[in-house]
């Protein structure tokens, strides 16, 4: 009898490890994060930015900050991640109401271009670009963003410098729609 449960707990433990196996076999492995690369382990999803960005202090719903390290700390890129409230939707002036809303005394928001992407992983998105005054009233700005919704999350990136800095909107949108679902 002894035998017959050692051989039951031999069988269990094999069958155990061969589940273990195969569910780490199938779960895609996630780039390696370095300079320039963002890897988010929990969403499964990456972010390429110039490699010399450093990170930076996360805000609210915030999973990515990183700055080019000069004096002003721009251009600044950054990735966001909030639960989805009411109905799911690529709506890109929501998205811009709710950037004035968390920069209270933001104004003057200007979309500047929008186009329909589909990620990597076959995932609807937005890239837009648009231009802004900062909280201060004074600070003209610009943001190149992408928006995606995944189960009942909403993922967001967006690119910010000053309006007419070196670096334009099309280069900042471009480093939002480096966004990849692993």
């Amino acid at each position: 009898m002894k035998n017959v449960s050692q051989k039951a707990w031999l069988i269990l433990l094999v069958l155990a490890g061969f589940v273990l196996l195969q569910a780490c076999a199938t779960a895609p492995k996630l780039p390696e994060p370095g300079p320039g690369l963002y890897v988010n382990e929990e969403y499964r999803f990456s972010i390429i930015y110039p490699d010399n960005y450093q990170p930076d202090a996360l805000q609210a719903n915030e999973v990515l900050r990183a700055a080019n390290p000069n004096e002003y700390k721009i251009p600044v890129i950054v990735a966001s991640v909030v639960d989805l409230e009411g109905e799911a939707q690529l709506d890109v002036q929501r998205y811009l109401d709710a950037v004035q809303q968390i920069n209270a005394g933001s104004q003057r928001f200007k979309l500047l271009s929008e186009k329909d992407l589909t990620l990597n992983d076959g995932t609807p998105a937005k890239a837009f670009t648009y231009k802004w005054t900062w909280t201060d009233g004074q600070t003209k700005l610009q943001s190149g963003a992408l928006i995606t919704i995944k189960g009942k999350k909403s993922f967001s990136c967006t690119a910010t410098t000053t309006l007419g800095g070196d670096t334009k909107p099309e280069i900042l949108q471009g480093m939002c729609e480096t966004w990849m679902f692993h």
